[in-house]
């Protein structure tokens, strides 16, 4: 019996014991702090000062936060404001207008070159002439004159004409026109031989031929066709400064052949803005540049038949003769 009240005792010293160490360490808890405890779980002697140090801690971070807040707020305040919507279309709407503008002007100035070369094309195919009405203009399609007493014309003007107050039936007024005609048409086939097609080499004048296909109002590519219907295969007899001989190594008009090509200055085309000199090139063979070579940079006669023009390069090319 005297057992069994002992230990009833002890059990209720143990409970009160637990409880009271529990309501410790709820304080504890409750109030933030971290005791150290001794091996038993008891608080140690220098709990006090670990509270001072926990409030030292817990001011520091509050300190570290608040500058931090403080700095932050600082960079908001210097840095720039980000651009506002409004502000961006703004901007755009701006540099938009600015693109078109600059397009607009290149169009026009695209438009007032093209204009500018469409007026010098114009005045290049065709030049003002400020002659008189008298003065005879050399076309494109006439370049050698006819001789002035024409066998055709001539026969024609010396048909008689009927009489026109002798009355004649229609029939025999047919008959008559047609002897007529016949006659003449015989009569001008039979005077008008292709012996009597200028082809003398003095016909082609050096200057005829020169403002004929390069002349001041004659578009240069027209040139080549104009040279074709009037000159090619004329015989000529000219005479220039002789410029150069060089060996042929390459040459578009005479393709396939051997030589040495004689530079002639035979005339000079006066432009609009400039002088540019007109050549005759010929090819030579060894034997006839040997002959010609003493007569370089001198003025010299030769006798040739065109066959080609450069236009653009101002040369004419012949064959020689003899």
């Amino acid at each position: 019996m005297e057992n069994f009240c002992c230990f009833l005792i002890f059990i209720v010293i143990a409970v009160f014991a637990v409880k009271l160490f529990s309501k410790k360490v709820k304080e504890l808890t409750s109030h933030g702090e971290s005791d150290e405890t001794d091996g038993t779980g008891w608080r140690t002697a220098g709990s006090s000062q670990d509270s001072e140090d926990l409030k030292r801690r817990q001011a520091e971070h509050w300190a570290q936060r608040m500058a931090k807040q403080r700095l932050a707020k600082r960079q908001r305040d210097l840095s720039p404001e980000p651009p506002k919507i409004s502000e961006i279309k703004s901007k755009l709407e701006e540099e938009r207008q600015r693109l078109t503008e600059l397009k607009r002007v290149q169009e026009d100035q695209a438009l007032v070159m093209q204009e500018e070369l469409e007026l010098e094309r114009s005045e290049i195919e065709v030049p003002e002439v400020e002659s008189a009405p008298d003065e005879d203009l050399v076309s494109t399609e006439q370049v050698i004159e006819p001789p002035e007493s024409d066998p055709g014309v001539s026969l024609v003007e010396a048909v008689p004409l009927p009489e026109a107050l002798t009355p004649m039936p229609p029939e025999v007024q047919d008959e008559v026109v047609e002897e007529q005609v016949g006659d003449v048409d015989d009569e001008a086939v039979e005077q008008s031989s292709p012996e009597e097609k200028p082809t003398d080499d003095a016909s082609v004048t050096v200057e005829l031929f020169c403002e004929t296909c390069m002349g001041e109002g004659v578009v240069s590519y027209d040139s080549e066709q104009i040279f074709k219907d009037q000159f090619e295969g004329q015989p000529v007899a000219w005479k220039g400064l002789l410029k150069s001989i060089d060996p042929l190594s390459y040459d578009r008009y005479f393709k396939g052949k051997e030589g040495f090509l004689a530079t002639v200055e035979i005339y000079e085309i006066t432009g609009r803005y400039e002088t540019r000199p007109v050549l005759a090139v010929i090819l030579l063979t060894p034997e006839q540049k040997a002959a010609w070579e003493p007569s370089l940079n001198q003025e010299m006669a030769f006798c040739g038949t065109l066959f080609a023009l450069d236009a653009f390069g101002k040369k004419v090319y012949l064959n020689l003769q003899g």
